[in-house]
C-alpha cells in the first residue's frame, strides 16, 4: 500500500470526538492531543507514525507561527506534510503572553492535523 493510499484510508477510519468544552464560547472541540490520541491505534495498523513541527516567524507586524504536521511512512520511508500558519495576537485580553503564543500554537496544531 503506498504512502498516499494509507492517508486515504485513515482519513475514512478516523473519528475524534469534540470532548472538550469551551465554556466562554459555549461550544465543544477537540484539541490537537486528541487528535494525535486518535490517530495511535493507525500507527501500528498502518505502520505510520505522526509529528508536529513549528517554527517561529518574526514580522514587524505580528509575531507568527508556522507549524508542520506530518504523517511518516515506515514502509516506504517517505512523509506527507501538511501546514497551518496562525498569527499571535499580543494584544489579546486577559492572557499573558506565554498564554497568547500557547493558544496560538494550539490552534496551528490542530489545523496542521486537519489539513492532513
Amino acid at each position: 500500500m503506498t504512502t498516499a493510499e494509507k492517508l486515504s484510508k485513515i482519513q475514512i477510519e478516523f473519528k475524534a470526538k469534540k470532548s472538550r468544552f469551551n465554556s466562554f464560547g459555549k461550544y465543544n472541540f477537540r484539541s490537537a492531543e486528541d487528535i494525535l490520541e486518535a490517530l495511535k491505534p493507525m500507527n501500528e495498523k498502518y505502520r505510520v507514525y505522526f509529528t508536529i513541527d513549528e517554527k517561529y516567524i518574526h514580522t514587524d507586524q505580528l509575531p507568527i507561527i508556522e507549524t508542520k504536521a506530518s504523517m511518516f511512512d515506515i514502509d516506504e520511508n517517505n512523509a506527507i506534510h501538511s501546514s497551518a500558519i496562525v498569527g499571535v495576537d499580543l494584544h489579546q485580553k486577559g492572557m499573558a503572553t506565554p498564554q497568547q503564543f500557547g493558544s496560538a500554537s494550539s490552534y496551528a496544531k490542530k489545523y496542521a492535523l486537519g489539513n492532513l
